[in-house]
């Protein structure tokens, strides 16, 4: 289980975060929705230790500062030059000779990046980084995953492959955080829903609920973008 607990952020006089408390328990998978600048990366650079909050703490299954145990898929990574995917799949592993690991196999054909694997880094497409950001978040089999705009650049079969994977491992009892601005993957993907606005929580609710208020977590947003959805926080 994930507990944020009275967490801010300040970033010299700016107020980034401002006293956000959150649970989220073991399998369940949690959206981050708002604007740009609404603090959703930020409150997700906290919870997996790469900057510190100015005030309060992220404990994971009750303790402080756990964070090797979590999965962790960024939008985009700068790599020296002669870097190839299998050389980093080898780091993340401790391990080299990956391709005889059937696990790692596994993983390499689910996020096709086969071709590619001997390849510089620096020289692939957006889509071919996002695939190998995204692999690299559960290649040691986390229990807690984080996800920042996992389908951007990628075409419609594999954002569909990625979702299907992702609600897969939902069964096996991984716990999952996104933040997405795709409706559609937030509805396929996300058990709840939480909007930030303005470094707070504005709105927060079930999916199930969401969908059967507004009728879709896009309904939901439009409603929130047009000034007419209430904050439900006190």
């Amino acid at each position: 289980m994930i507990e944020i607990k009275n967490i801010s952020k300040k970033f010299g006089k700016n107020l980034v975060l401002s006293d956000i408390n959150l649970t989220i328990k073991n399998g369940e998978s949690l959206a981050l929705l708002g604007s740009n600048g609404s603090g959703k990366t930020t409150l997700l650079e906290i919870l997996i230790g790469q900057i510190k909050p100015t005030t309060g703490s992220v404990l994971i299954d009750g303790k402080k500062e756990t964070f090797k145990e979590i999965g962790i898929q960024f939008q985009e990574g700068a790599w020296p030059k002669g870097v190839t995917p299998r050389l980093i799949i080898s780091y993340f592993l401790k391990k080299n000779k990956i391709l005889k690991d059937p696990e790692v196999n596994k993983l390499i054909d689910i996020f096709e990046i086969r071709e590619f694997l001997k390849k510089d880094l620096n020289n692939l497409s957006g889509g071919q980084k996002q695939r190998l950001n995204t692999l690299l978040s559960v290649v040691n089999n986390p229990n807690y995953i984080c996800l920042d705009e996992m389908i951007t650049g990628l075409d419609l079969k594999m954002q569909l492959k990625l979702i299907d994977f992702f609600k897969s491992l939902k069964k096996q009892n991984k716990t999952i955080i996104v933040i997405s601005h795709n409706p559609e993957e937030v509805e396929k993907l996300c058990d709840k829903i939480v909007i930030l606005k303005e470094g707070n929580i504005f709105y927060k609710s079930t999916t199930k609920t969401v969908i059967k208020n507004f009728g879709s977590v896009r309904n939901l947003m439009i409603n929130y973008y047009d000034g007419r959805l209430e904050s439900n926080v006190k």
